[in-house]
């Protein structure tokens, strides 16, 4: 085997495939354990929040790679630096931001693994040109539907002000 070459068990740094438009990149993908796993890899820039939502089909366990996250699981609101694992369990309504000036990086582990395809088809429909609001909205609705994905939209505004945040 070539040094360029990686064994079939050994996903190094820069391999995966990556979703530019949500920054993000599959490190581990569902197919190698039977639809069971999936990790991801993603970079949350200063500002950028991740709205209320809830997971009807898998659990999800963060580890923060880098920087700083705020969590919102269900009533509970905590700060993870670096190194902190943040546990999203299926049915509870959760959303992260970054408050900090520089970007972190945050490991997404989904199990059972079927939210791959949603962040490939969810970075294809923010690259669409030309969507109003309500268009984008109704259709993101419409996948996360087909993933067992609930946005909560009318939490959005409340969440914004208990944070301080802008869209």
């Amino acid at each position: 085997m070539s040094a360029a070459e990686a064994p079939p068990y050994l996903v190094r740094p820069a391999d995966g495939h990556p979703v530019p438009t949500l920054g993000m990149v599959h490190k581990v993908e569902p197919d190698g354990y039977g639809g069971a796993l999936f990790i991801a890899e993603g970079t949350i820039p200063p500002g950028m929040a991740i709205f209320p939502h809830t997971h009807t089909r898998e659990d999800e366990c963060a580890l923060v790679l880098a920087g700083e996250l705020m969590y919102e699981i269900g009533d509970a609101v905590f700060a993870a630096p670096a190194g902190s694992y943040v546990r999203k369990p299926r049915g509870i309504a959760h959303a992260f931001w970054n408050a900090g000036s520089a970007p972190a990086r945050v490991m997404e582990i989904h199990t059972p693994g079927g939210m791959a395809g949603f962040y490939d088809e969810l970075g294809e429909l923010f690259a669409t040109p030309g969507l109003d609001e309500g268009e984008r909205r109704a259709r993101w609705d419409a996948l996360a539907g087909r993933y067992g994905l609930i946005n909560h939209w009318e939490r959005v505004p409340g969440f914004l002000a208990r944070h301080g945040l802008t869209r």
